[in-house]
């Protein structure tokens, strides 16, 4: 008789614990390939990779849509171009990407200003201060793209010191001491367009 009582409170037990511990599960209605994904994510989940991957995957399209998709202007009439405004969205993904894939970071913010001073030279002729507000150093809440170009190219080590000016042509010193993103066909397309430029200036075309 004792031995059947333990045996029924070990089995109360085991229902117990199984019940405090017992998570309840949605019911998903999808179809086939939908149910995939949802088991393959929670694999990932469980492996401590998913959020990871989900979110550099999706960080990098918005960022390359960002990039492909500004389109400064470039006639003297429409005044002198500036970087695109940065939303919360983006600013997310390069939290993301420089340091999940910092390779393709680099590619597409150096197109993002390799577009910018070939519109001025096409513009203008000249380089341009990028800088909303010029009057001190370098504001990373006011100038997020120019400070994240700023930690690549080291070239103000101290934001908060005085800089004179940043030039919208700094992106092309940069690319030719980086001449690996010369591999990326948008770059290299905006840097021939550049050295089109100089090329004209040189022989004085502009002043014919």
């Amino acid at each position: 008789m004792k031995k059947l009582l333990y045996i029924i409170l070990s089995v109360l037990m085991i229902s117990c614990v199984k019940t405090r511990d017992h998570k309840p599960q949605l019911k998903i209605n999808h179809n086939e390939t939908e149910k995939k994904e949802v088991i393959e994510i929670i694999d990932l989940v469980k492996k401590g990779k998913q959020p990871i991957i989900v979110d550099s995957q999706k960080s990098l399209a918005d960022f390359q849509k960002f990039a492909l998709n500004y389109s400064p202007k470039r006639k003297p009439n429409l005044g002198v171009a500036m970087l695109p405004e940065t939303p919360d969205s983006i600013l997310n993904a390069i939290t993301i990407l420089k340091t999940s894939q910092p390779e393709e970071f680099e590619k597409y913010l150096i197109l993002i200003f390799v577009k910018l001073y070939s519109a001025h030279l096409e513009c203008c002729h000249q380089s341009y201060e990028m800088r909303r507000e010029s009057a001190y150093g370098l504001d990373r809440t006011k100038d997020p793209l120019i400070y994240e170009f700023n930690l690549l190219s080291k070239k103000y080590p101290n934001t908060d010191e005085w800089i004179e000016i940043f030039s919208s042509g700094d992106s092309h010193s940069y690319v030719m001491s980086n001449k690996h993103l010369l591999d990326f066909p948008p770059i290299k397309k905006h840097i021939k367009i550049i050295e089109k430029v100089f090329k004209n200036i040189d022989e004085g075309v502009y002043w014919k």
